[in-house]
């Protein structure tokens, strides 16, 4: 089923759930056709949920209407997909990277009236509070979370607070929280003045302690721990208390 709404004006959201049919299909193609003789730019937000497949003939009915669709994307500004399974995450990354001149954000259900907000144009970094220093009580231990995707202003700014807490504080152990992990941008793998700041960061650290996110990041930076000379431990979401002991130690 698809429904379709409108947020703002030039803004519309396409909820997807349930199975798409031939009809619900009709109802994108009209919406494509409006935005494509549109004399504004567009932005769209496409919340998924629970989605039980495509038929056939939804399928044949958005091919046979092709020059309408890509007309839909030459008049688009904003698309930002809501989505909880990993795959249509990175699946819509994928599509990202083929549709220039459109800006194109991913976000979890638990970001979605951030995802609108940005789709509005009210707010212009759509994954501003992904990362943020957090209090666990102990003065001896700096600890961050992170929340959703990293970019480079945000990761920048996480690296410069903790350094400074740090450096207030004296303390030289750390706990990374991630709830949940929605990967990076590119451009971080591009930035030497992050990598700088990102090593030097480390050389204040002899213990670090990871609680969340995927088990094979976890695994990676114990095998990193010797080449970079500092305790990296893993541990899962559940086991915070198990992480601060360690610290504590």
């Amino acid at each position: 089923m698809i429904t379709i709404s409108e947020l703002a004006p030039n803004v519309q959201q396409v909820k997807i759930s349930g199975k798409v049919q031939s009809a619900d299909m009709r109802q994108v193609v009209d919406l494509a056709e409006t935005i494509g003789k549109g004399a504004e730019k567009a932005s769209l937000v496409f919340e998924v949920e629970n989605v039980e497949g495509l038929e056939w003939s939804a399928l044949g009915e958005e091919l046979s209407h092709l020059p309408a669709m890509w007309r839909m994307l030459t008049g688009l500004d904003r698309i930002a997909v809501i989505a909880d399974q990993s795959w249509l995450r990175s699946a819509a990354r994928i599509e990202s990277a083929l549709l220039p001149g459109v800006t194109y954000e991913v976000f979890s259900r638990d970001k979605a009236e951030q995802a609108r907000a940005w789709a509005r144009g009210e707010i212009d970094r759509p994954h501003a509070d992904a990362v943020r220093l957090v209090d666990v009580g102990h003065s001896s231990i700096v600890a961050f979370e992170l929340d959703g995707r990293i970019d480079e202003d945000n990761a920048a700014t996480v690296i410069k607070d903790a350094r400074l807490a740090l450096e207030k504080t004296g303390a030289r152990r750390m706990m990374a929280r991630i709830k949940n992990w929605h990967g990076f941008d590119p451009s971080l793998l591009a930035s030497g003045d992050i990598a700088k700041s990102k090593m030097d960061f480390i050389k204040q650290l002899d213990r670090y302690a990871i609680v969340g996110g995927p088990e094979w990041m976890r695994s990676l930076a114990e095998t990193m721990s010797p080449a970079v000379d500092l305790e990296i431990k893993g541990f899962d979401l559940d086991e915070e208390g198990e992480a601060l002991k360690w610290l504590k130690r």
